[in-house]
């Protein structure tokens, strides 16, 4: 990435969305048109999906089943940007929605489907799937990945939900590809620095990821990455952007001023401050510094 360029982010809020959207996919749709359109200046939506749906080959879709249902990617906002992705000629079955596994995805609401029809959802513990034969590396990473990653998408798209992190600080796009590889307990010393950001530089994940949608209908400030009631807030928010670093330091932002609403310090106060953030800055994955980062909001019905 260029380092004198700024990223854009772009925070799409809608007072009319209940919950998690159940049952509101228009207006999650409109949500998720309203944002790639800011992000591509204002041009219209339907020829941005199209562009999207006429890339080849098949697009993996990557939320976060980590907390359950009632914190996790929301599945109706997850199948919100598949219907629009199908509007615009992509094929059901191009479209997988992946997890670690199959026991997270249906905890969270997705149905499982490994067949070839349809749209694809299900974790890399699905029989005849597993993790590929060869070691990834990166910095001080060397894994296995799975073989939904490394052979089955061409494509990524990143769907968080914005939560807090005992240990990395924020639970955004960038420790969501944690589920990529097959020993993620191992790197999570020093407040997860520099992994996430040698797992981010993977080739296998930086040169296919196309978008990040993170999920912030719901989002949680304290006490993650499991669920806790108490620290969970709704934003009726979706926030998008192509750069991880950016989004992410978007979204320690917002986890701070609720922290700070709610009489918490700061993560770096709490002794669990995001630094792997400037270490993927230095990497050239993206820009962590505000003045890089140009931050959009709106409100839609």
């Amino acid at each position: 990435m260029d380092s004198k360029s700024k990223s854009k982010v772009v925070l799409v809020r809608s007072r009319s969305l209940r919950g998690a959207g159940d049952g509101q996919s228009d207006i999650l749709k409109n949500m998720l048109s309203r944002g790639i359109s800011l992000m591509h200046d204002g041009s219209d939506p339907n020829m941005i999906w199209a562009q999207f749906a006429k890339n080849t080959g098949r697009i993996g879709l990557k939320p976060n089943c980590v907390a359950g249902r009632n914190m996790s990617t929301s599945p109706n906002l997850t199948y919100a940007l598949c219907d629009l992705l199908i509007a615009a000629e992509k094929r059901d079955r191009d479209l997988i929605i992946w997890e670690r596994t199959n026991r997270e995805l249906k905890k969270a609401g997705f149905g499982l489907n490994a067949a070839r029809a349809g749209i694809r959802c299900f974790g890399t513990d699905t029989r005849d799937v597993g993790y590929g034969k060869e070691f990834h590396k990166s910095g001080k990473v060397a894994s296995l990945v799975t073989r939904i990653v490394e052979s089955e998408c061409d494509h990524l798209i990143n769907m968080p939900i914005l939560k807090d992190h005992s240990l990395a600080g924020v639970s955004g796009a960038m420790k969501n590809y944690y589920a990529v590889i097959h020993n993620p307990n191992k790197y999570h010393d020093n407040n997860c620095d520099p992994y996430v950001a040698d797992i981010n530089a993977l080739p296998v994940v930086k040169d296919k990821g196309i978008l990040i949608v993170m999920d912030m209908t719901r989002a949680q400030y304290n006490g993650g990455p499991g669920y806790m009631a108490s620290y969970a807030v709704a934003p009726h928010s979706i926030m998008m952007s192509v750069d991880p670093v950016a989004i992410d330091a978007v979204g320690e932002r917002i986890i701070n001023d609720y922290r700070s609403k709610n009489n918490l310090p700061a993560l770096a106060d709490a002794k669990r401050p995001p630094k792997w953030l400037t270490t993927a800055e230095k990497m050239g994955l993206g820009n962590a510094s505000p003045e890089r980062i140009d931050f959009i909001e709106v409100e839609v019905e």
